[in-house]
């Protein structure tokens, strides 16, 4: 199931977010990157390479331990790593080799912030 919805037409959005999943607590990557590149009025090219930050982001996490595949959080150590978001965007730049700049790479990462918000994740 895609929430991506693609629109030819300038007036139209280039993507639409399902409003029903906030609160849930799911993280959507179709839905991370519509979500983003709406809130930066980001153009339909530049979904890709939203996308693509988020999936270094993802690869990142995974790598350094911050994330794992355990479907049940609370039977886990509680894990000493905290993210380091300039090493972040250096992995994605240098060993995902992301086509983003820096600064573009950080707007996305803070941007990624207020999905996680609306999906229930982290609160202000």
């Amino acid at each position: 199931m895609t929430l991506l919805s693609f629109f030819g037409c300038k007036n139209e959005p280039i993507c639409t977010v399902n409003e029903n999943n906030a609160g849930k607590e799911i993280y959507d990557l179709d839905e991370a990157t519509c979500f983003i590149a709406l809130k930066l009025n980001k153009k339909k090219s530049d979904l890709n390479l939203i996308r693509d930050a988020l999936i270094a982001e993802m690869n990142y996490m995974e790598k350094t331990g911050l994330t794992s595949d355990n479907p049940n959080p609370e039977n886990e150590p509680e894990s000493n790593t905290e993210l380091d978001i300039n090493q972040m965007v250096e992995y994605a730049l240098n060993e995902e080799k992301v086509k983003l700049s820096k600064d573009k790479l950080l707007e996305i990462y803070d941007t990624e912030i207020e999905y996680l918000m609306f999906i229930g994740v982290v609160e202000e």
